[in-house]
């Protein structure tokens, strides 16, 4: 496992040795990852394989492994990759950089809904994703807080954003594996709906009567917002608490 995980650090963080000339200069580990990526946007990550990235590329498998050792070490150059397409964070007012960041890494989740799946917290980071936090983290110093108090501002922001992205990615790929939009989808469950009375549901059975399902905010905007609101208030507290996190006995 040491030598999967080290493999992935230096494709990642190397700049990888390709040939200029002679058949194996058609093929690059950038086009590679550039294929992958184009597979994962139009069929989801279940359907990537490293036959149907050659294919894409008019190759063979076996002429993709002289560039990419092999799909895990694929995943990670594709997430970094997409990182890449993001811009870093400038230096200015905290919240206007946080917001900054928020939306880039929301554009991203849009533009490659698949990114939800691979972004675990065992996954090796790549420069391009950490450049973009290290921005993140310095707009943030410049409040005067501990160290540890600026990882978990930025935290509490990216995992809201990784909320609201992974509900978006479960949207999408259902409709991708069913054809069946979100709404029709809904619109579809009569059985259930005749179970949703004022007697059982009295405040779901006036938010529904009342138009109330069918003027929803938007859930990226208003959460954001109401996010940011609440750092604000950390951070003009002069006496800011510390949570700890509880440790297991």
């Amino acid at each position: 496992m040491k030598n999967d995980r080290d493999r992935s650090v230096r494709l990642l963080w190397e700049t990888p040795a390709e040939a200029t000339r002679g058949p194996k200069a058609a093929l690059s580990q950038a086009r590679v990852v550039e294929a992958a990526i184009k597979v994962a946007d139009a069929d989801g990550i279940d359907a990537l394989t490293m036959r149907r990235v050659a294919e894409t590329l008019g190759s063979t498998a076996m002429a993709l492994y002289r560039h990419v050792p092999g799909k895990s070490e694929l995943l990670d150059l594709m997430v970094d990759a997409v990182w890449g397409e993001t811009e870093s964070t400038p230096k200015g007012q905290w919240r206007a950089g946080l917001e900054f960041f928020a939306r880039q890494v929301w554009d991203m989740y849009r533009a490659h809904p698949w990114m939800l799946q691979l972004t675990t917290s065992r996954r090796v980071p790549g420069p391009q994703a950490m450049t973009r936090c290290d921005a993140a983290y310095a707009v943030v110093s410049e409040l005067g807080l501990a160290p540890e108090e600026i990882v978990a501002v930025v935290t509490a922001v990216a995992q809201f954003v990784d909320g609201v992205g992974r509900t978006m990615a479960d949207r999408v790929q259902a409709e991708r594996e069913t054809g069946v939009s979100e709404e029709d989808w809904w619109n579809g469950r009569e059985a259930l709906w005749e179970h949703f009375t004022p007697e059982r549901l009295p405040m779901m059975s006036h938010i529904w009567n009342t138009g109330g399902f069918h003027r929803l905010l938007d859930e990226f905007e208003f959460g954001l917002a109401r996010v940011l609101d609440g750092l604000a208030v950390f951070i003009e507290t002069e006496d800011r608490p510390l949570v700890r996190p509880q440790t297991c006995l």
